[in-house]
Protein backbone atom coordinates (compact mmCIF):
# COMPACT_ATOMS: atom_id res chain seq x y z
CA UNK A 1 0.00 0.00 0.00
CA UNK A 2 2.78 2.44 0.82
CA UNK A 3 4.37 2.01 -2.58
CA UNK A 4 1.05 2.82 -4.26
CA UNK A 5 0.49 5.92 -2.13
CA UNK A 6 3.98 7.18 -3.02
CA UNK A 7 3.55 6.54 -6.75
CA UNK A 8 3.38 9.28 -9.36
CA UNK A 9 0.00 8.04 -10.61
CA UNK A 10 -1.56 8.40 -7.18
CA UNK A 11 -0.12 11.90 -6.85
CA UNK A 12 -1.61 12.88 -10.22
CA UNK A 13 -4.99 11.44 -9.23
CA UNK A 14 -4.92 13.56 -6.08
CA UNK A 15 -3.99 16.60 -8.19
CA UNK A 16 -6.97 16.04 -10.49
CA UNK A 17 -9.35 15.53 -7.57
CA UNK A 18 -7.91 18.67 -5.95
CA UNK A 19 -8.61 20.63 -9.12
CA UNK A 20 -12.20 19.38 -9.07
CA UNK A 21 -12.57 20.42 -5.43
CA UNK A 22 -11.34 23.94 -6.25
CA UNK A 23 -13.60 24.28 -9.28
CA UNK A 24 -16.68 22.98 -7.46
CA UNK A 25 -15.96 25.09 -4.38
CA UNK A 26 -15.68 28.23 -6.47
CA UNK A 27 -18.84 27.28 -8.37
CA UNK A 28 -20.74 26.87 -5.10
CA UNK A 29 -19.56 30.24 -3.83
CA UNK A 30 -20.26 32.11 -7.08
CA UNK A 31 -23.65 30.52 -7.60
CA UNK A 32 -24.66 31.25 -4.02
CA UNK A 33 -23.54 34.86 -4.40
CA UNK A 34 -25.57 35.19 -7.60
CA UNK A 35 -28.73 33.66 -6.15
CA UNK A 36 -28.79 34.49 -2.44
CA UNK A 37 -26.37 37.38 -2.21
CA UNK A 38 -24.39 38.03 0.93
CA UNK A 39 -26.95 37.13 3.57
CA UNK A 40 -26.53 35.15 6.75
CA UNK A 41 -28.81 32.44 5.37
CA UNK A 42 -26.21 31.71 2.68
CA UNK A 43 -23.34 31.37 5.16
CA UNK A 44 -23.29 27.53 5.17
CA UNK A 45 -22.90 27.49 1.39
CA UNK A 46 -19.98 29.93 1.59
CA UNK A 47 -18.34 27.83 4.31
CA UNK A 48 -18.76 24.70 2.16
CA UNK A 49 -17.27 26.45 -0.86
CA UNK A 50 -14.32 27.73 1.16
CA UNK A 51 -13.74 24.29 2.68
CA UNK A 52 -13.69 22.68 -0.74
CA UNK A 53 -11.23 25.25 -2.08
CA UNK A 54 -9.02 24.69 0.98
CA UNK A 55 -9.15 20.91 0.48
CA UNK A 56 -8.16 21.37 -3.15
CA UNK A 57 -5.27 23.59 -2.06
CA UNK A 58 -4.06 20.91 0.33
CA UNK A 59 -4.16 18.35 -2.45
CA UNK A 60 -2.11 20.68 -4.67
CA UNK A 61 0.41 21.04 -1.85
CA UNK A 62 0.60 17.27 -1.44
CA UNK A 63 1.15 16.82 -5.17
CA UNK A 64 4.01 19.30 -5.29
CA UNK A 65 5.55 17.78 -2.16
CA UNK A 66 5.40 14.29 -3.68
CA UNK A 67 6.80 15.56 -6.94
CA UNK A 68 9.81 17.18 -5.32
CA UNK A 69 10.68 13.95 -3.50
CA UNK A 70 11.62 13.17 0.10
Amino acid sequence: MRRFVRSAGYARARLVSGAFFVVFGLAIAVRTAAIAGFSSAALPAYVLGAAMVALGGLRFRDYFAARSGP
